[in-house]
């Protein structure tokens, strides 16, 4: 295939907000559910969304319990939030190569613009897709048609590079390739079973992946 627009996932895949992401949790749900939870059993929650999340284990006190959430998570994001090795130097490549470049996250558009600032990413990213951007969020396909209809770019030329199921299974879904990164919080035997189309280990393993099927069919 030739590779031309790389869709990322924001948290676990750009950023490394996972122990800010488990932190949340854990002061939520220690209040509501004492002792139940350690960083182990929370790391399922770090993917869906927090409807999905609170929606599923206390339906009754959801929208507090997200509140709750997002209060502690926005308090600790700047301290809490850093960039994974590789990320800037590689999307710098994609970019240079003349790889179309997008986010596509289930975070709410405020803070995720406050996650691309603080690390210094957003110049490199032509669409920003956040939570507020659909209606259906990931492993629906929604997310990503909307990446792809602003960028006016062909389906068949895209990857989706996430670190969990929903991204895997949300570009498969949409039809396009599905990229695991191995850096995720998530084990490849975990993932496996959503069988994403390829998998990497770093970011420099990524970008020569893209520029590598980018060449090859463009003569570039």
């Amino acid at each position: 295939m030739s590779i031309e627009t790389v869709l990322f996932d924001f948290d676990g895949t750009l950023a490394d907000t996972n122990a800010l992401i488990s932190q949340s949790h854990l002061a939520v749900l220690e209040e509501y559910f004492p002792g139940e939870y350690d960083l182990e059993s929370v790391r399922a929650f770090n993917g869906p969304t927090l409807e999905m999340v609170y929606g599923k284990l206390n339906p009754l006190e959801k929208e507090p319990m997200i509140a709750k959430y997002r209060h502690f998570n926005e308090t600790h994001h700047d301290e809490m939030v850093t960039i994974f090795e590789g990320v800037a130097e590689n999307l710098d490549r994609l970019k240079s190569a003349g790889i179309r470049l997008a986010v596509v996250s289930s975070k709410r558009n405020d803070v995720l613009l406050r996650g691309l600032d603080l690390l210094n990413l957003k110049e490199y990213f032509e669409v920003i897709v956040g939570g507020l951007d659909y209606k259906k969020a990931k492993p629906d396909p929604e997310p990503i048609y909307v990446a792809l209809e602003q960028l006016k770019v062909d389906f068949e030329t895209a990857i989706m590079v996430g670190d969990n199921s929903h991204d895997i299974e949300s570009a498969n879904n949409a039809g396009i390739v599905s990229v695991f990164v191995e850096w995720s919080e998530k084990t490849l035997a975990e993932i496996k079973p959503y069988h994403p189309d390829v998998t990497v280990t770093s970011m420099t393993d990524l970008a020569d992946y893209v520029i590598r099927n980018k060449a090859r069919i463009k003569g570039d």
